[in-house]
Formats: structure tokens, sequence, C-alpha cells
């Protein structure tokens, strides 16, 4: 029924407006039993929540309006009851299939209609419609006749009914493929440059073992002459006894040793620069080291008025020979050629488990600030004279850095030079005489003599024979063998023809005659020749030979023999 009275007509319409209108009728005939006048209070109250009511509504049908995503909501029969105006533009309904109540059935069966999907369109709808009859969530994305990416999320609510929101993911896939697209071409391009990297890596290394080569082949071709012109001026020197013609000679073995030493720098520090010098430590003597130096430098001394004291050590030590007599041998060098008057002093101290190889001489010695340029390549003291191109201490630098083994440099200037290396100790095998008890031994010692080169093989035999041995010169192993024998030593070269090598002989020969003391000379100072001759057990000189180092090899291998 409807009431006579305005308030009352007002309230029951915003109550019917919010509960219903016979719940409306209800609510204000029970006011009215226990109220009574107070029905405009219950008026205010019901107009106040009304239109607060109407304000929510409005605000909530505005931010759907303006919100990027489509959104529909069907309740739990599944019928449409809100939705925006995105949600209309994105799948382009009609007006009169949008309306309170409509069938969400429909709805999906026209979107379908537009988006592509799986198997049948009636498939498609019965699996969307399951969803929503389940209330379970799900997720997908479809892409758009115009080329745009929907995500459509569905989730249920609680009591029944469902919210869809659609929204364009377009630009956020487009920047994710390009993304994609990007990280494939920058890890092709990673691809490509890593293999152009590993091409030019194995370019370099091949240019690397072909310098390396070129190197071991044009130091062997370069030192063999200069090897046998040191050992035939040697040869000559002990024929000579007008003054003259002597001081002649040893001009001509000073332009040689200048030479030598020039060559033999250039190809070292090349060698150190393409990496084909490598350490092959073991534990030797260290007199195998030092007593030849000292031979040849105390003789290098007295020509220049200097006298060079040795003091010799029973001591063994863990390094590699040759790379260490390579460093010793510019200490020295420097120490001769920098003193002016004086003496030079070449010894060792212990330092704990250590032992400090020491080159002291009393030149003019390297100021403070020169003391870290001297080691630089192609720097030369202030007072340097005579031939050389600053590189001998840059390599002897660069070998201590191969052998593990520190240098050290004490100076002042006016009071001469320290220089020192230091290596480990050794546990000594056995000891043995000093290699100046033997020297007279050297004289009427039968020597066989093998290299393919035949200059060389001459002119060591002639040495040999100026110092007193009986030579059997051979150029292959075939002759050698046949005086093998008899000999008391065996100085074999490292390279011989066909493929064969001086070790390779020592070895078919102790076999066949019993060990000789040997030595193995080459002008190829590479890895492979000083690992096969230090495996093998054998003494290593690096040609061009100076004669007193091999003076001093044959009397310390004559000596030792006659120990045992």
């Amino acid at each position: 029924r409807r009431s006579s009275d305005p308030i009352e007509a007002r309230v029951e319409r915003e109550l019917a407006a919010v509960l219903g209108s016979t719940s409306a009728r209800l609510l204000l005939d029970a006011a009215q039993r226990e109220a009574g006048a107070g029905l405009d209070a219950v008026a205010a109250i019901v107009g106040e929540v009304s239109q607060e009511l109407r304000f929510n509504q409005r605000l909530l049908e505005a931010a759907l309006e303006n919100m990027s995503q489509g959104i529909s909501v069907v309740d739990a029969q599944l019928r449409l009851v809100a939705w925006n105006r995105r949600y209309v533009e994105l799948f382009c309904f009609p007006e009169n299939l949008l309306r309170v109540g409509a069938p969400v059935a429909e709805l999906a069966d026209w979107a379908l209609q537009r988006l592509p999907h799986r198997g049948s369109a009636e498939a498609a709808l019965e699996r969307r419609l399951a969803f929503m009859r389940a209330g379970t969530p799900h997720l997908s994305e479809r892409v758009f006749p115009d080329g745009s990416i929907v995500e459509i999320r569905g989730n249920p609510m609680p009591g029944g009914g469902f919210v869809a929101t659609f929204t364009d993911v377009t630009a956020f896939r487009r920047a994710e493929a390009a993304l994609i697209q990007a990280n494939e071409n920058l890890e092709q391009r990673v691809a490509d440059r890593t293999t152009l990297l590993e091409h030019a890596k194995r370019e370099a290394e091949r240019a690397n073992d072909a310098k390396s080569r070129f190197l071991a082949a044009i130091g062997h071709d370069l030192m063999q002459p200069l090897h046998a012109a040191h050992l035939f001026t040697d040869a000559l020197a002990q024929q000579i006894a007008v003054p003259a013609q002597r001081d002649l000679v040893a001009q001509t073995r000073g332009a040689l040793d200048s030479t030598t030493d020039l060559l033999t720098g250039l190809l070292d520090m090349s060698r150190l620069e393409a990496g084909g010098l490598t350490a092959q430590p073991r534990e030797f003597p260290l007199a195998d080291v030092l007593d030849p130096l000292a031979s040849e430098f105390r003789a290098l001394a007295a020509e220049r008025g200097l006298v060079l004291r040795y003091r010799a050590s029973a001591a063994w030590v863990r390094s590699d020979p040759q790379l260490l007599r390579r460093v010793l041998q510019n200490f020295l060098a420097n120490a001769v050629r920098y003193t002016m008057a004086g003496r030079v002093l070449l010894g060792v101290r212990r330092c704990g488990a250590q032992l400090r190889i020491e080159v002291h001489d009393t030149g003019p010695g390297i100021a403070a600030d020169q003391q870290r340029v001297i080691f630089e390549e192609f720097r030369r003291g202030d007072d340097a004279a005579g031939p050389g191109l600053g590189l001998g201490l840059a390599i002897a630098e660069r070998i201590a850095q191969l052998l593990d083994a520190p240098l050290g440099l004490r100076s002042r200037l006016g009071r001469g030079t320290l220089f020192a290396i230091t290596l480990p100790l050794a546990a000594p095998r056995r000891r043995e005489e000093p290699a100046a008890a033997a020297k007279a031994h050297l004289r009427d010692t039968h020597v066989l003599v093998v290299d393919n080169e035949a200059p060389a093989l001459q002119a060591l035999r002639s040495l040999l024979l100026g110092w007193g041995c009986s030579v059997a010169a051979a150029a292959d192993a075939a002759a050698a063998a046949l005086d093998a024998r008899a000999a008391d030593l065996w100085l074999f070269d490292y390279h011989l023809d066909d493929d064969d090598t001086g070790v390779a002989l020592y070895e078919r020969l102790s076999e066949s005659h019993g060990a000789r003391p040997t030595v193995i000379m080459s002008a190829d100072a590479g890895e492979s020749v000083r690992k096969a001759v230090y495996e093998a057990g054998l003494p290593l000189l690096i040609k061009p030979l100076k004669p007193l180092a091999l003076k001093s090899v044959l009397d310390r291998l004559l000596a030792a023999r006659a120990v045992r």
C-alpha cells in the first residue's frame, strides 16, 4: 500500500531503492509501531545512506569507465551484471547484446567469433563457461584481428559470480620480443666475435709458432758459422807466437764475441717475446754452471787488467742450468765491461733454505734513480762503452721470472755494484773433487767429436788438438760407431743428419760400448732440445762455444770420472 504522508512516502522510496519495496514497507511498519513520531529521523538517516550509496555507485561506475582495462562481471547464474566502455570497444559488441541479465554465453560466443582459438568454436565456448561454473581462475592471451595482444584474466567472486579483465599488453609483448631479439642478436654478435677472436688467436698462435720456428732456424744457421769462427780463432791463437799477430787474433776474437753477444741478445729477447723460452728445472750441482763461467770470465777480466775472484761451492740447487747460466753470464759481462780497475767477485751465500748467487764489482756504481731503468730493453748505463744493445739485464730479469728466482741489486756511486739471484737449495747427491784437481787429465785424452757441420767439426778438432787431446772426428753416427769404444770423452752435436740426435746417439753407443762422459752441443736453445738433454742427464753447451767454458766442463767430467 502507499502512504499518504509525504515524509513516509519519501522514506519508503529511499528504502525501496536500497532494500526493495516489500522490505521497505515492512521496515516502515515496524518503525511506526516502535517510534511513532520519530519517522522524520528515520527518513533523514535513510536519505543520507541512500545518497552515499548513489555516490559510491557513481564513483564505481566512473572508475570502471575510466580504466584502461576492459571489465565484465557476471553473477552466479552466469548473467551479465556490470561492464565498462573498454570492454565494449575491445569486442565491438552491438548495443542490443549488452544488457543487465544477458547470458554470458551469448557474449562469449560473439567474442570467440573474432578471436583465434584451437579446435571448434563450440569447444572453446564450453571451456570458457566451464571455468566460470567451476569458479576456477584462468589466464590466457589472444591476438586480435588488428594485431593487438590482449591478456584475459578471470577470477571468481565470493558467493558466486565471475570477474574478467581484458588488458592490452601489445606494447609490453612487443618490447619483450624486441628485447629477446636484441638478446639473440647480441648473443649472435658475441658468438661471431668469439669466433673471430678464436680465429685471430689461432692465426696469432700459428704466426707465433712460425716465428718461433723461424727464430730457431735462423738462430741455428747464424750460430753455427760463429761457433766455427770462435773455435778456429782460439785454435789459431794457440799456434801464433808473434805478439803482433796474437793481437790481431785477439781483436778478431773480440769482434766475434761482440757479434755473438748482439745476436744472442736479440734471439733471446725474441724467444722471450714469442713465448718460445720456457724453464726446464732440475736439481744439479751449482759448480756445473759456476766453474765454466769463472774460467771464461777470469780470462776476459785478465785481458782488461781486472782480477776475478771465484768462491767455489759444493751446493746443489733446483733450477734450469742453461737459463741460470744466461742470467749470470749477463751479470758477469756487465761487471767486466763497466769496471775499469779493481776486481770482480763471483760467489754464493746461504739464506736459509735458499742460495743467493752474487756478482760484485768495483765499478762506478749505479745512481738510485737509474737502478730500475737499467732493466728496461735497449737501456744502457751512462758509462757504457763498446758495442751493445742494452738487452742483457732486461733478458736477465725476464729469465729470472721464468725461473721464479728473485733478482737483487745493490749499488752506490763510486762504490761498485752487486747483482744477485736467489734459488732454492737442493739436497746434494754426492761430493765431487774440485775440477781444478783434474785439469792435467785433459791432455792425452782421446775425444770423439760428432758434428754434421764440416766447419764446426774441423774447428773443434783443431781446438782439442791444441789442448793436447787426440781426436776422432765423425760427421755421422756410422762413422762415430767405429771410434766410440776407444774414446775417453764424447762431444756430440744435438741435430745430426737423418733426424738423428746426439742424445739418441749417446744412448745407442752407451748400450753398445758402455757410457762415456758426454757433452751435447747445440746452436738450438729451444725447449725440446734442453728437455731431451736434461732428461738424459747430460750437460748441454749452447753454440757458439766459449773455449774456456768447454774446457772447464770437460775438466769437470774427467774429474768426476776419476773420483768414481
